[in-house]
Order: C-alpha cells, then sequence, then structure tokens
C-alpha cells in the first residue's frame, strides 16, 4: 500500500478527515504536508485537521472535526453525543467533546471541551465512525447542565431503548462521582426516584402525565398496566397504587373516529363493570391544561376514599 493510499484509507474512516500528526507519523514533515496542500489533494479545515477535497460536508463530518481538533483522546459528548446516540430534541452542532485524564489540554476551534476526570476505555465507543462518550455518561453531563426535567426526559428516551439501565448508570455514577461534579446530585435523585425495575414511558404524552401528576404533589400511578382478573380487559394507560382508578389519557387525533369512540366505549364500560373508577384526560389537556387534569385524578381519589 502507497503511502497516499494510507492517507486516503484514514480519510475513508473519518469522514474525509485526517490529522497532521496522522501525516507525520506516515513520514510527511511540514513542507510534505503543506505540499500536499497546495497541490491540492487535501485542505486544511483547522490547524490540525485536513479533508480530502470532495468529501461531503455533513453534520458527522464536523462532530468528526470537533472530535479530531480536541484530540487525543477526545469523545463527542452532551448534547452532541445525545444526538449521535439518537435522542430526539439534541443536536450535533455546537460540537461538544469529552476529555478524560491525561488527554490534551489544548483549545479547540470547532468544539467546545469539557473535562471528565476518571474518564475510561469502558466509559467510550465509537457510533459511525466517530469516537463517543457512553449514553450513561452522556445522562451524567446532562444532569450537570439542562435542566432537571430535560435531563430526565433524555434518560427516559435512552432507558427506554435499553440502552442505559439503572445498574449501568450507577456503575457510571461510582466511576466517576467526583467531588464537586455537576450532575451527580440530580442524576443519584432522578435513580432513586425511579428503581433498577423502572420501565420508562413509552411516549412524551406518559411522560408529561406523571410529570403534571409529580409537580401538583399527586401520588403516582403505574403505566401501561394489563387489568382484569379472572378475564382480560385490557391495557389501560394508568392505574392508582392502592384504589380501583383507572385514568386512560386519550388522544384527540387518534381517538376521535367513530370506531376509535366504540371500542373506548365497550373497553370503559367492561373496566367499571370490573369495579374500577375510569376516568378520561385528552392529550391537550396533559400538554396545555394540567391543572384540568389534576382536578380529574383528585375528585376521583376523593370519590373513592369517600365510599370506603
Amino acid at each position: 500500500m502507497s503511502i497516499l493510499d494510507a492517507i486516503n484509507q484514514t480519510c475513508r474512516r473519518q469522514h474525509g478527515l485526517v490529522l497532521v500528526e496522522d501525516l507525520h507519523a506516515l513520514g510527511f514533515d511540514r513542507e510534505a504536508v503543506r505540499h500536499l496542500i497546495r497541490s491540492g489533494r487535501l485542505e486544511r479545515l483547522t490547524r490540525r485537521v485536513l479533508s480530502v477535497p470532495g468529501a461531503p460536508v455533513t453534520p458527522l463530518q464536523r462532530v468528526m472535526t470537533g472530535v479530531l481538533d480536541a484530540s487525543p483522546p477526545a469523545f463527542a459528548g452532551g448534547p452532541t453525543g445525545a444526538s449521535l446516540w439518537g435522542v430526539a430534541g439534541c443536536e450535533l452542532v455546537p460540537v461538544h467533546v469529552a476529555r478524560g485524564d491525561g488527554g490534551s489540554s489544548r483549545r479547540s476551534g470547532p468544539a467546545i471541551v469539557h473535562r471528565i476526570a476518571g474518564l475510561g476505555e469502558q466509559h467510550v465507543t465509537q457510533l459511525d465512525g466517530i469516537p463517543v462518550v457512553r449514553p450513561e455518561v452522556v445522562v451524567l453531563q446532562l444532569c450537570g447542565s439542562v435542566h432537571r426535567q430535560r435531563a430526565a426526559s433524555v434518560l427516559d428516551s435512552l432507558w427506554r431503548r435499553r440502552l442505559t439501565s439503572g445498574p449501568s448508570l450507577r456503575r457510571t455514577l461510582t466511576d466517576l462521582a467526583g467531588s464537586g461534579r455537576n450532575g451527580v446530585v440530580v442524576l443519584r435523585e432522578l435513580l432513586d426516584e425511579r428503581g433498577d425495575d423502572y420501565v420508562p414511558p413509552a411516549s412524551g404524552l406518559e411522560g408529561r402525565f406523571e410529570t403534571v401528576l409529580h409537580r401538583a404533589g399527586e401520588q403516582p400511578m403505574r403505566r401501561q398496566v394489563d387489568t382484569g382478573d379472572d378475564r382480560w380487559i385490557g391495557r389501560v394507560d394508568f392505574r392508582d397504587l392502592v384504589s380501583p382508578l383507572i385514568v386512560e389519557v386519550q388522544s384527540e387525533m387518534y381517538h376521535s373516529a367513530l370506531v376509535d369512540r366504540r371500542h373506548d366505549q365497550r373497553r370503559l364500560a367492561a373496566l367499571r363493570d370490573a369495579g374500577f373508577e375510569v376516568v378520561e384526560v385528552t392529550d391537550t389537556q396533559v400538554w396545555h391544561r394540567p391543572h384540568e387534569v389534576v382536578a380529574v385524578v383528585r375528585a376521583a381519589r376523593q370519590r373513592l376514599r369517600a365510599s370506603v
């Protein structure tokens, strides 16, 4: 393999990019690198990062540029890492990267650099050829940099897709919970609230309903519960922990058709015949009129307490 072939192979693995230091390791001195640039075989993106002309300029290439410029070693993290792991609402850019102990201390123009003491091989991996911190580290970072509810949403998203778990998050806390580290207290609280057998919400609507109850000081409810004793009636959205109360959160879009209404009426009637107090709220109420949701749940709980 020629030296130029080796350069091209490296670029193919790195979204069309190569480090100047990699060229030096292949035997190119500074003048030889300048010649590659002047001849148009490579283009300079930063002082350290070069690209192959014609390589697609993509968001992933921008992330790789930031990671390479901040190396060695550096890994996509924070909101950028969350986006790589597929968390909705998190963006790849601006590029956030993480560096551990003993890594470079140089500044990076194309990236926002965060130092994580104790970051080791068990905390990092690769996605799409880009070095990235694992989901547990992403959650810890966001617990220290975004609103608590947003961090909780990211945690649930990754847990729901089985990219994290209670035990894996607690191990990461043990590894990285240095004195004064941002996010440790919030993540520990979120884990204590959930427990290791926690089942994350299947949708943002369910998560929002739980948040509405929590903020109002109402007791939580079990989510997605198969209901019926001798005869299975169906899976309900929310069931009270102690009383026979069921709350169904209906989407006005998907439950407005006549066939949907008839199906719901039969199922709700069967639940009521089985002795359950069943109340309904809409997705519009959950998102935009949470006080109405709280009022419905409180009134139902009061009726059940009065009937005992």
